[in-house]
């Protein structure tokens, strides 16, 4: 009878440790690939983020040249392709924003940066010289608050 419990005992030590083995490594796996998953997330934001901002200060940049060609000779041929230019590099903001909305998952943050794109859009409307700066550093203003706000997603 002490063989048996002895042998019993054996087996049901062997199963709870083999129980044990197989829950700790099924919580390691899943911590493991949480890891990978908010790494992946890190990296596509940083990446989305960066896009985002180099897109914008583009467009920013050509908004500008296409004011001050505007300005100077509105029917000219470098005033059109300037404001072609402005349509092309607005269309990969845009293109930039959708990224960080599909991304961010974050409602003020995706707000932010619709206002930055918003803020470059309306650079080439300005009135005067004054007008535009004014615009200009509004627009750049905003992309830095997006930055801001963005900046603890991705730390």
């Amino acid at each position: 009878m002490n063989a048996a419990l002895t042998s019993l005992v054996a087996v049901f030590a062997t199963l709870a440790g083999s129980t044990l083995t197989f829950v700790f490594q099924r919580h390691i796996a899943r911590q493991a690939e949480r890891f990978t998953r908010n790494q992946q997330l890190w990296h596509e934001r940083v990446a989305a983020y960066s896009a985002f901002a180099a897109a914008l200060t583009d467009f920013r940049r050509s908004q500008n040249d296409r004011w001050h060609l505007e300005q100077a000779e509105p029917n000219s041929p470098q005033f059109i392709s300037a404001r072609e230019e402005s349509y092309q590099r607005r269309a990969e903001a845009t293109a930039a924003l959708c990224r960080v909305r599909l991304i961010c998952g974050h409602s003020v943050l995706s707000q932010l940066a619709q206002d930055a794109l918003d803020a470059t859009t309306e650079i080439h409307v300005a009135q005067d010289e004054q007008d535009r700066a004014r615009r200009g550093e509004k627009a750049r203003l905003v992309l830095d608050e997006f930055l801001s706000s963005a900046s603890p997603h991705v730390h």
